[in-house]
């Protein structure tokens, strides 16, 4: 029997896999033409993704909409690997074993429950991606610390350093950690609701004000990111109002993270997360972190959880 080993990072404004991106959001299609799309099939319904991301779950066990966005992950995952797809006899399933995380402050109190939903109490689970057939079974799902496991993909900057914040800016939290010695300090950690989609929300609310519709987002990461296309198509008072605002929000989440107990002026400060690759600039402008770390790969969850299943792994296998 196949067995692939997949992490999925579910984060509340995008899904990230180790090759892949997309948004927290679909819809049922109902049938229509992809137009492009991918297209996933599960228990007799058609769903696309969209980019409007589902409201905010602080307990994302609570419908089955991670799930079905955790079937897209898998099932990219498995088309692109055409090679486990095609040596997989037909009537047998692919054994998957899924890597998953959580805020650090919630693993804990939620990953036995995060487990629990994923397995699928251990059925076959059939579905349609783009109009492949597949059938899988998860056999196994290891749940890691958010943030922590971005953070060690960059340790060769700082595992010689005695203690080293993590500031994890995502969609709708920062999540805070501190590392002693490379190791989880609990006694230091927490989750501060003051993420990215503040900010967005903000710069909309202000461009409703003016009588004019909402910038995308995407619009606002392009201007963020300084892509150039984006910043020729914007009205040039939409780039000074998202830059403005921009600038007052960094100084709002590292004033706060200060005041929740993380030292930035003497520790070196990791920081990770989709918001922190939008905000570099403007944290680095403030003037209030003495030694910033970016961790620029969106991805960095996803590979975090695959190098400590990794290591996990080899040391079973040394003690064995």
């Amino acid at each position: 029997m196949n067995q692939k080993v997949i992490a999925v990072d579910h984060g509340n404004r995008n899904i990230k896999t180790i090759g892949r991106v997309f948004p927290s959001g679909y819809k049922e299609s109902g049938h229509l033409p992809s137009m492009g799309a991918d297209v996933l099939t599960y228990e007799g319904k058609e769903y696309t993704l969209v980019d409007q991301r589902m409201a905010q779950k602080n307990d994302k066990t609570g419908d089955d909409g991670y799930f079905i966005l955790t079937l897209f992950a898998i099932g990219r995952e498995l088309v692109e690997d055409i090679d486990t797809l095609t040596s997989t006899p037909t009537g047998e399933c692919i054994e998957v074993t899924l890597l998953v995380g959580l805020p650090p402050l919630h693993c804990k109190e939620m990953g036995t429950r995060f487990v629990e939903y994923f397995k699928n109490g251990g059925e076959l689970i059939h579905f349609t991606f783009n109009n492949v057939p597949i059938a899988i079974r998860i056999e196994d799902v290891y749940v890691y610390p958010q943030a922590f496991a971005a953070a060690i993909t960059a340790r060769e900057h700082f595992k010689d350093m005695r203690t080293v914040n993590i500031v994890d800016i995502g969609g709708y939290t920062v999540d805070l950690l501190q590392l002693t010695n490379m190791r989880p300090d609990m006694s230091v950690c927490t989750s501060l609701y003051h993420g990215a989609n503040t900010l967005f929300q903000r710069i909309n609310e202000r461009v409703r004000a003016k009588g004019a519709r909402n910038i995308p987002d995407s619009t606002i990461e392009g201007i963020l990111l300084e892509d150039e296309a984006v910043l020729q198509d914007c009205k040039s008072e939409y780039i000074y109002l998202v830059r403005e605002y921009s600038k007052q929000f960094a100084h709002e989440v590292v004033s706060e993270v200060s005041q929740a107990g993380l030292d930035l002026t003497e520790n070196t400060t990791v920081f990770v997360g989709g918001g922190s690759i939008l905000l570099k600039n403007f944290i680095v402008k403030t003037g209030l972190v003495a030694r910033p770390i970016f961790v620029d790969d969106v991805h960095a969850n996803a590979k975090g959880y695959e190098l400590l299943y990794k290591n996990r792994s080899a040391a079973r296998t040394q003690k064995a």
